[in-house]
């Protein structure tokens, strides 16, 4: 896969699976809505959340985004950065991903409140189909 056919298949609105390391236990995995810019996946969740708490704990994580009409399965694995400030901004471009245009104004709320977080992974890894990512 090219970085193009890449940035395609990341484009559409297929559900990313988050995988963190919970101390002493298996991952824990978790389905998110993600944004990828060509460089960093982004993808949001609240403080009170177990992901948010172990990312914190152990910065590690995979993501794994899965069609199952293409057959088409991306991990990227490295270590994540949290985002505190402008969170509302900032997701918007989540947001209008997935969000139909119509309902977007009255969706921003989800990303508004102080408890709201982005958290972004800088893959130091990518693989396509099991197959690391060439360039």
């Amino acid at each position: 896969m090219t970085r193009a056919e890449l940035q395609s298949f990341l484009s559409g609105t297929h559900n990313a699976v988050i995988g963190v390391n919970r101390p002493g236990n298996a991952p824990q995995l978790t389905p998110v809505w993600y944004i990828w810019d060509g460089e960093v996946f982004r993808f949001s969740t609240t403080r009170d959340r177990a992901k948010y708490r172990n990312i914190q704990r152990d910065a590690q994580i995979s993501l794994l985004v899965d069609s199952v009409e293409t057959h088409v399965n991306v991990v990227a694995t490295g270590s994540a950065t949290i985002i505190e400030e402008n969170v509302a901004a900032l997701s918007r471009p989540l947001l209008e991903k997935y969000i139909p245009a119509d309902k977007l104004e009255s969706s921003l709320s989800m990303v508004a409140g102080n408890d709201r977080v982005l958290v972004e992974l800088r893959p130091t890894k990518i693989l396509v189909n099991g197959v690391p990512l060439e360039g």
